[in-house]
């Protein structure tokens, strides 16, 4: 899928919505603690940049959607950093990072870029340092049994373990969470939460 394509639809999403998601973050299964240089890939409308700051952490929030990060410096703009970047081509130096969390990120990028996403996000993790993926999984109810669909002009892709796990052959998979979710229809929002330790050597 064209990612220009899917930025005009996320441009569109928060230029019209500002917030379209809100509440507080739960990040207590990063296990990132104060002090933590953390880049919050993919940082929306700063739900989850909002939450690591709280926490203590430095943060640098960056997105690919012009408008998402302008929510985020109006939001949290006095408190982080916040630039517009592509996640197969990021803007930092190697290993400028402690952590970097992906909250539903990962799963709106093409399969043909998703190699180059996980090597960026890699890149700029310390060595020894943590990669934190939130991600739709196989058998959410908006899967309708696909793998991956796209709905109003934005790619979803619904991982398995083993597809997180073929990511990142040769780095410490920590762990990998199902989540469930019942909603009041009977149905279930499936996620993986995954901590990611970058191998030290």
């Amino acid at each position: 899928m064209d990612p220009d394509t899917q930025k005009e639809a996320w441009d569109r999403l928060y230029s019209s919505q500002g917030r379209p998601w809100r509440g507080v973050a739960d990040i207590s299964w990063t296990g990132i603690g104060p002090g933590t240089r953390v880049l919050d890939l993919g940082c929306g409308n700063g739900k989850t940049s909002e939450a690591l700051l709280e926490r203590g952490c430095e943060v640098t929030g960056a997105d690919f959607s012009e408008a998402a990060v302008e929510s985020c410096i109006r939001l949290l703009g006095h408190r982080a950093e916040f630039v517009t970047a592509d996640c197969r081509d990021l803007p930092f130096p190697d290993g400028s990072f402690d952590a970097v969390v992906a909250v539903h990120v990962f799963e709106h990028v093409p399969a043909e870029d998703l190699g180059k996403a996980v090597s960026e996000a890699l890149r700029v993790t310390v060595p020894g340092g943590r990669i934190c993926i939130r991600c739709f999984a196989e058998g959410d109810m908006r899967s309708g049994g696909r793998k991956e669909d796209v709905r109003n002009g934005i790619l979803y892709r619904y991982f398995s373990e083993d597809d997180i796990r073929g990511m990142f052959r040769g780095e410490d998979v920590i762990s990998v969470e199902h989540v469930d979710e019942p909603t009041r229809f009977g149905t279930v929002r499936r996620r993986l939460e995954c901590v990611i330790g970058k191998a030290s050597f």
